[in-house]
C-alpha cells in the first residue's frame, strides 16, 4: 500500500470520512501526538488514553481547521495539550501544591548547553519525574512555547508562579543531571 503524505489530501479525505486517509493521519501523527501525551501524563495508560481521545477530538473538528491560522501539526500539537490539561484538571492533580517541594539548590542557573548534550530520552525521564505542577510549566512554556500569560490563565496561577515553577523545573533538571554525571551513571540509565 502506497504512503500518503501530503496532508492537505489526507485532511481532504478524513473529511471525506475515507478510512484510508484517517489511517495515514494516525499513522503520520501519533507519534508525535503520543510524545506530547507522555510528556503531560507519567503513566503510560492515561498517556494512551489521551492518544485516542485527541484523535478522536481532531477528527471531530477537522472541518475546522484553517491553514491560514497555523500549520496543522501546530493545530494538533494545541488540541493535544488542551486535552491533557483538562484530564489533568479532571483528575484534581495538586498542581498549586508544590511550593512544598524544594530543590536542594534553589538558586542554580539552567545551562541549556549542558542538558542539550545530553540523551533525549533521560531528559523526558528526568521530566517526567517533576512534581506535576512543575512539570505542566515547564512542558508548557519550555517545549511547548506557551508564555507565561498562556499559562497563568490557563492552570488559574498567576504569571509570577509560572515564572517560579519554570525556574524551579530548570534547578531541578539541572542538580538531577549534574547529578547523574557526577555519579558516572548517565551512561547506565540509558
Amino acid at each position: 500500500m502506497q504512503s500518503i503524505d501530503n496532508i492537505q489530501e489526507i485532511i481532504q479525505g478524513c473529511l471525506k470520512k475515507q478510512s484510508r486517509y484517517e489511517r495515514a493521519l494516525v499513522n503520520k501523527f501519533s507519534g508525535l501526538l503520543y510524545a506530547i501525551c507522555k510528556r503531560y501524563m507519567r503513566e503510560t495508560e492515561y498517556a494512551k488514553d489521551l492518544l485516542q481521545e485527541s484523535l478522536m477530538r481532531i477528527f471531530k473538528n477537522l472541518d475546522k481547521y484553517n491553514a491560514e491560522l497555523g500549520s496543522f501539526e501546530s493545530w494538533i500539537t494545541t488540541i493535544t495539550i488542551r486535552q491533557c490539561l483538562t484530564k489533568l484538571n479532571k483528575r484534581k492533580l495538586a498542581v498549586l501544591d508544590i511550593d512544598s517541594f524544594q530543590s536542594s539548590e534553589a538558586s542554580v542557573g539552567m545551562d541549556t548547553e549542558l542538558l542539550d548534550n545530553h540523551d533525549t530520552k533521560i531528559l523526558l525521564r528526568l521530566i517526567g519525574e517533576l512534581p506535576d505542577g512543575y512539570r505542566l510549566v515547564f512542558n508548557m512554556a519550555a517545549i511547548d512555547g506557551y508564555s507565561h500569560k498562556e499559562i497563568a490563565d490557563t492552570l488559574n496561577i498567576n504569571i509570577s508562579a509560572s515564572r517560579s515553577r519554570l525556574n524551579r523545573a530548570k534547578n531541578i533538571l539541572k542538580q538531577r543531571v549534574l547529578t547523574l554525571q557526577n555519579n558516572e551513571s548517565w551512561v547506565n540509565t540509558i
